[in-house]
């Protein structure tokens, strides 16, 4: 007879089974775990890197302000940071009421570009308003739900915020308008008068002017008549006015010899 093969107990199966598995395991290489890189251990400075610091409020309001990652980051690790610049309606976080975005800046910093600046040069408020620097590389403006603005006392980079800056002053109030003033006529013209073009008119003619009558006392007004108009006969002008002055000296001479007939 044969023997029959010795069979082993279930409990020693088991047992070679998690030995191989074991084996296989630890032959694989391990895999590569990814780095915790946490919240960025970072620093800025708003006087140009005189000065650096990490405290929660900006000691002044400034266009540029530079950032660094402080001690030794981890490798493979991007720290994103971001400079907003907001206008408000008061002084502090408390009284800013609605705010309107102006711009912002964003970088990214790593084990080997640790530092950088953020610079909002012509992005800064007029008045009243707000400069926050956030770890995160959104821009909230405002655009949509998930990029709203900040509003006292909700702020969208909630736990995500560095350091802020809120002051300013009030924006003086706007000119009114004034009644516009007609500009002065100048008294010597700057042109050539125009001269009017002469009117055709019909000619008058002049009523003859009266006769003056004598001023003497006494005298009678006389009305000159014109002298009779002798018709011409063809004889000599000179002989008819010699003939005429006969006749008047004839006339004359008869009458005086009349008168002294009568006083004989």
């Amino acid at each position: 007879m044969h023997p029959h093969p010795r069979r082993l107990p279930a409990l020693t199966a088991v047992a070679l089974t998690a030995l191989t598995a074991g084996g296989a395991a630890l032959a694989a290489p391990a895999a590569h775990a990814a780095p915790d890189c946490g919240r960025a251990p970072l620093q800025y400075s708003v006087d140009g890197g005189a000065h650096w610091t990490a405290g929660a409020t900006m000691p002044a309001e400034s266009a540029t302000v530079q950032v660094r990652l402080a001690g030794e980051p981890a490798a493979g690790c991007d720290y994103h940071v971001s400079l907003g610049s907001y206008e408000a309606q008061g002084p502090t976080w408390a009284t800013s009421g609605r705010q309107a975005f102006l711009g912002w800046a964003t970088t990214t910093l790593t084990r080997e570009h640790y530092r950088d600046t953020l610079d909002v040069t012509g992005h800064l408020p007029r008045c009243y308003g707000e400069l926050a620097l956030y770890a995160v590389g959104e821009k909230y403006d405002g655009s949509d739900s998930d990029h709203p603005l900040p509003h006292y006392p909700d702020e969208p980079f909630s736990g995500l915020a560095i350091a802020s800056w809120n002051g300013g002053t009030a924006c003086a109030p706007a000119p009114t308008a004034s009644p516009t003033t007609p500009a002065p006529v100048p008294s010597t013209p700057t042109t050539a008068p125009t001269t009017a073009a002469p009117t055709t008119a019909a000619p008058t003619t002049a009523a003859p002017a009266p006769v003056p009558s004598p001023t003497g006392p006494g005298t009678p007004s006389r009305t000159p008549t014109p002298a009779p108009t002798l018709a011409a006969t063809g004889s000599d002008d000179g002989l008819l006015t010699a003939a005429a002055l006969g006749a008047v000296v004839l006339v004359a001479a008869g009458g005086a010899t009349l008168h002294v007939g009568r006083r004989r």
